[in-house]
């Protein structure tokens, strides 16, 4: 039986249109499932939680980055339970790095022909990401967002923060060695971008086992003609984009965390991954 946990203000109506597009392909097909609503913040992860308690169940979330965040965090066994993901946001950074079909129809074939596979995923602390976890100027812009996933209200407020933009002053501590940054953004990342498509890590995969540590210190001369290339993932090659291979990082700034755009004001950034720990279903190509 399939268990779907959805977000229906997600993608302002998206994952509302999917719903019916999925419980009539469910009913043509005969296929057996329980369709659970999120009602607020965190109610995701308690479903997952409930969910996951079941004898071998298949949850399958439909939402954006933060949906799948809350039902990664809900999961009590990853062993005993597979993953399946229905992208349905306006960022869906996660979703594009993953390659998930943005098709509802076509992402739950992939799921129902049942060929397992499995990604990595990165514990912060007490916290699982599956995308980023980042701090400095993508936080300040997750601050001023508010909440919305629209990439051009995040593009704006980028813009804004760049405005006024003084670095921040982190702590890093990867691969045995502890070293000191200013810089624009400190992120430890499994996927590719962030904020709808801004690509910090280009190169990252999610089922390599190893993280990529991505710190941007703040480039010379002006910050405005580097813009383009941080959005694009051009900015990899430039002397002031520092990059480090590897499976934990410790990162401590004076401001909180986001990880897979959720804020954390009070979680350390003590980052290590979890290789292969997520079961979920082949894509098909």
């Amino acid at each position: 039986m399939l268990h779907f946990i959805v977000n229906i203000k997600s993608g302002k109506g998206k994952a509302l249109k999917n719903i019916r597009k999925i419980t009539d392909y469910l009913a043509k097909k005969g296929i057996e499932y329980s369709m659970h609503i999120t009602r607020y913040p965190g109610h995701g992860e308690e479903l997952a939680r409930s969910l996951s308690a079941l004898d071998d169940p298949t949850i399958i979330a439909m939402g954006g980055d933060g949906t799948f965040h809350e039902v990664i965090n809900g999961i009590i066994d990853f062993e005993k339970v597979r993953i399946g993901f229905i992208p349905c946001g306006r960022g869906n950074d996660f979703a594009r790095a993953a390659g998930f079909n943005k098709n509802p129809i076509k992402a739950l074939e992939d799921i129902l022909r049942g060929e397992e596979t499995r990604f990595d995923y990165i514990n912060v602390g007490s916290r699982r990401c599956l995308n980023i976890a980042g701090t400095g100027m993508d936080v300040d812009v997750l601050l001023r967002v508010d909440g919305s996933q629209k990439k051009l209200t995040y593009l704006k407020s980028l813009i804004s923060c760049l405005a006024r933009f003084k670095p921040y002053n982190v702590t890093a501590t990867v691969n045995g060695e502890t070293k000191e940054f200013s810089c624009l953004v400190a992120a430890v990342c499994n996927g590719i971008a962030f904020g709808g498509n801004m690509k910090v890590s280009p190169d990252s995969k999610i089922d390599d086992g190893v993280l990529d540590l991505r710190i941007l210190t703040m480039p010379s001369g002006s910050v405005w003609k580097y813009l383009p290339k941080f959005l694009s993932g051009r900015h990899i090659k430039e002397p002031w984009s520092i990059h480090y291979k590897c499976e934990s990082a410790k990162i401590t700034a004076p401001l909180p965390v986001q990880l897979d755009g959720e804020i954390y004001k009070d979680l350390p950034m003590d980052c290590s991954i979890v290789k292969g720990g997520i079961r979920t279903f082949r894509i098909k190509k």
